[in-house]
């Protein structure tokens, strides 16, 4: 009823995991056997049915006491479920019994080696063909030929799935869209006040303890959550921004307790907000009517001219005749640099509608900075806003005197330190093995469960980490505009980054920029941190900035570090072992 009256559709799907329906009876003593424990008349059931009749059965009990819900429109066998005959049959008896709806075998069926089923009316899958993916996030040991653009491209706001839909001329949705982890927020554990109780997330406290880093639970939860919102948003809008792709299915937006634990949910199990956003923020970019902006990257220097496009993707209820778009480009501080407005535009449903170019010079910005160019449809709950950092053209690296500059720990460098230097140190990453690879999107689904995957097929597993953490007022960063968690400036740093295990370091030690890890690891990840030395001071950038900066975002980071070492403000308090240090730098 309430999908009735919020306009919901449905796809409901039987209770089906297993592709071998004439192979598997269901007898009267297994029956009987299993069902004693919960019926005191379990001997009275009569079953003796093969398992396609006996979901033949329940199709057609779903459709006599379901089938007149108007949200009721799609129908399916099952998730993931291979293919056989017996699916082709039932999907044209359910059609001849209630032609009123929408029928395929299921979703995503044939998962690694997908083919659209004849007979079915639309058909959903994570892939187009074995080569293409249509969603933004794959497990790694199930990435297609072409890698999904989020992990595995620099970020840009033009991605999409025309290529892997060209050949496709039916309704084409995208299965499980998401799985973006976050870190467990233990602060839920005292709401399990049922049947169940949060063991996991009792354990998993149990070792963040261990690894020292409990203090830090609820900034891990923020952190990783808004990158995983962020990792999300970009999902949805890949979509958005085809219009031949039908629609796309989350795979929720709940925590799932199944499965080794998947933390994928901007809700929590109890359905509860985790405080990562708001629904309003959420529905601006998911949403029936969405404002888009079309541009080649979120990164630019101030000898530039931005230049994007603006597209409405309209899926509401009538068109929009006469509308105007407006876009305005604001500062940090709320400060409007420019904007303008598109006036009589013809928005029409069920299309994505170009409205048109927005261009303006950065010359004006004489710092890094962040801007914000909000687009909204006047008179309208509809609006957007994209993000953009703005770095000088050129900027000054040139090494300060009294600082070096090493990729390692060698007996001058030593020797420096200890009369009282100060050093940055960035390792050779083709010699840094005591680490973690670089990843830029939170981690997929379920750490432990995909890393067996991997491992039994012979891959490496992912990175496994959740984003990162800083403090945005540190004096490292003064000159590197960031929030507290990674977003889209940060993507070729965390790539080509090697955090560097430091579980071995005091217990109260903490990085200045810490990569998260997941809850069945646990390892403290420096990407950014410092160290005493002798008389000496030490800053360990795991980050292989030297061979990133024609990037305007590592020249920025890298002059920050090189302004902080040279600062008064350089003065760490801790100092990480020399045992340790040789055997995290080589």
């Amino acid at each position: 009823m309430a999908a009735d009256e919020t306009g919901v559709y449905l796809q409901p799907e039987l209770p089906n995991q297993n592709d071998e329906m004439n192979s598997r009876r269901f007898h009267n003593d297994s029956i009987s056997k299993m069902l004693s424990s919960v019926f005191l008349n379990a001997d009275t059931f009569k079953i003796n049915m093969t398992l396609k009749e006996y979901l033949q059965r329940e199709g057609e009990l779903i459709l006599k006491y379901f089938g007149n819900h108007p949200s009721f429109t799609m129908f399916t066998l099952g998730n993931e479920l291979g293919r056989n005959q017996d699916m082709f049959d039932l999907v044209a008896t359910f059609k001849e019994i209630d032609p009123g709806r929408l029928y395929a075998q299921g979703s995503n069926n044939m998962t690694l080696n997908p083919s659209f089923a004849e007979g079915d009316d639309f058909w959903v899958s994570a892939r187009s063909s074995p080569r293409y993916g249509i969603r933004g996030s794959f497990a790694t040991h199930l990435v297609p030929v072409e890698k999904p653009h989020i992990e595995y491209f620099p970020p840009s706001t033009k991605h999409n799935y025309t290529i892997a839909l060209e050949k496709h001329n039916v309704p084409l949705i995208s299965h499980e869209v998401g799985q973006y982890q976050v870190s467990p927020d233990f602060k839920d554990i005292p709401k399990f006040t049922g049947v169940t109780r949060a063991r996991n997330f009792e354990i998993f406290r149990e070792r963040l303890t261990k690894a020292n880093m409990l203090d830090q639970a609820d900034d891990f939860v923020k952190a990783s959550g808004k990158l995983a919102v962020i990792c999300y948003r970009e999902d949805i809008e890949a979509a958005l921004r085809i219009p031949d792709m039908t629609g796309f299915q989350l795979l929720d937006i709940q925590d799932y307790p199944g499965q080794g634990t998947a933390l994928v949910g901007i809700l929590n199990d109890l359905m509860e907000p985790k405080g990562l956003i708001t629904p309003e923020e959420w529905t601006r970019f998911c949403s029936e009517v969405v404002p888009l902006l079309k541009m080649e990257k979120y990164t630019w220097t101030s000898g530039e001219r931005f230049s994007g496009d603006i597209e409405i993707a309209h899926y509401g209820k009538k068109d929009f005749r006469d509308a105007e778009v407006e876009w305005e480009v604001v500062k940090g501080d709320k400060e409007t640099l420019t904007g303008g407005k598109f006036t009589r535009a013809v928005i029409t449903r069920g299309i994505v509608n170009s409205i048109g170019e927005i261009s303006f010079p950065l010359n004006s910005i004489k710092k890094a900075e962040k801007l914000q160019i909000i687009i909204a449809l006047k008179g309208t709950k509809y609006k957007n806003e994209y993000d953009l950092w703005i770095y000088p053209e050129v900027i000054n690296t040139t090494i300060p005197e009294g600082i070096v500059v090493s990729e390692t720990l060698d007996p001058g460098t030593k020797k420096y330190l200890e009369g009282g230097g100060k050093a940055i140190i960035i390792p050779d990453h083709k010699k840094l093995t005591h680490c973690i690879k670089g990843a830029f999107q939170t981690d997929f689904w379920c750490y432990p469960m995909f890393k067996r995957g991997a491992l039994r097929r012979g891959m490496e597993p992912a990175p496994g980490s959740l984003g990162f953490i800083c403090n945005p007022a540190s004096p490292l960063l003064e000159h590197f505009p960031t929030e507290f968690h990674s977003n889209w400036q940060w993507w070729h740093l965390v790539k080509n980054c090697k955090p560097i295990i430091l579980d071995e370091t005091q217990a109260d030690y903490k990085p200045l920029v810490q990569t998260i890890d997941n809850f069945d690891r646990n390892h403290k990840l420096g990407m950014i941190f410092e160290t005493k030395y002798g008389k000496g001071s030490a800053l360990i950038c795991a980050i292989d900035l030297l061979n990133l900066q024609d990037k305007p975002e590592a020249r920025q980071l890298y002059y920050s570090m090189l302004s902080y070492v040279n600062s008064d403000k350089f003065s760490p308090l801790k100092e990480i072992s020399r045992d340790v240090l040789s055997k995290i730098i080589p």
